[in-house]
């Protein structure tokens, strides 16, 4: 019987025009290159960016500035510098101002800003910027926290317990961020440190120097063309109760 059955099908099969034949297997195959078009997008969404390689860019997202809190004075934090000293927010604050940097070790983004932040950190600091790193991963023991601060050749505080208060304070959201306050520790800027690298793009330079422009702006008494941007990073959950798991040194606590 099957030989039979197939046999009428390619029979019938070969009394249909071929014009009619190929719009039905188009019919058939249209679904199948679409799902498969999108899989292939998705994928390449996916794929870590090789930032030797420049690659399709969105652009980052700028946001309004009283959404982003610009213009609020930030409440001062007490914490643990990574080497065990105690201090504050307020007592970080420079002549001109303050940069918090957040970092994390393990996310893509904020290591590859590592040596540019630094950069930045070790020209603006003798234009009267300090300049901190808050580091926002709890899984991280000392040692290994230690050896990223020790890395980036940076003149600024590397915070330790206490970070994840500052970052509350903040209103961090992503680990790609960087936060200017004025010598006053009111918010001028948050956002991305440029528009170069996020996750599965990246340019051959950046368009736009958003921490460099609104540091510049500062230091000259201009106002700040893009004061609050997205920023490209990890997920944060700034929760305060996190920097228990963050290390400070032996029998020490915050007041």
């Amino acid at each position: 019987m099957f030989s039979k059955l197939q046999f009428s099908s390619q029979a019938e099969s070969s009394r249909i025009p071929h014009a009619e034949r190929d719009r039905r297997n188009r019919l058939v195959l249209s679904p199948l290159l679409m799902a498969l078009t999108i899989l292939s997008t998705s994928t390449k969404a996916l794929e870590p960016y090789d930032p030797a390689q420049a690659t399709h860019w969105p652009g980052v997202e700028v946001i309004a500035p009283e959404k982003a809190g610009i213009g609020r004075k930030v409440a001062d934090v007490d914490f643990f510098e990574l080497h065990g000293k105690q201090s504050s927010l307020y007592h970080l604050t420079g002549d001109k101002g303050m940069v918090i940097v957040v970092r994390d070790p393990e996310c893509p983004v904020s290591v590859r800003y590592g040596p540019r932040v630094a950069s930045m950190a070790r020209d603006y600091s003798q234009k009267g910027f300090s300049f901190a790193f808050i580091y926002l991963n709890e899984r991280l023991d000392a040692e290994r926290l230690d050896r990223d601060a020790e890395a980036l050749h940076a003149p600024a505080t590397k915070i330790g317990r206490g970070s994840f208060a500052i970052a509350n304070a903040l209103d961090v959201k992503s680990t790609g961020e960087v936060f200017v306050l004025d010598s006053e520790n009111r918010l001028l800027y948050r956002g991305a440190i440029d528009d170069q690298y996020g996750f599965g793009y990246t340019q051959d330079a950046p368009t736009h120097n958003y921490l460099r422009n609104a540091l510049d702006a500062e230091l000259h008494h201009w106002p700040i063309d893009t004061p609050a941007t997205l920023a490209p990073g990890c997920a944060i959950d700034a929760d305060p109760q996190k920097d228990d798991f963050l290390p400070i040194p032996p029998d020490a606590a915050l007041s």
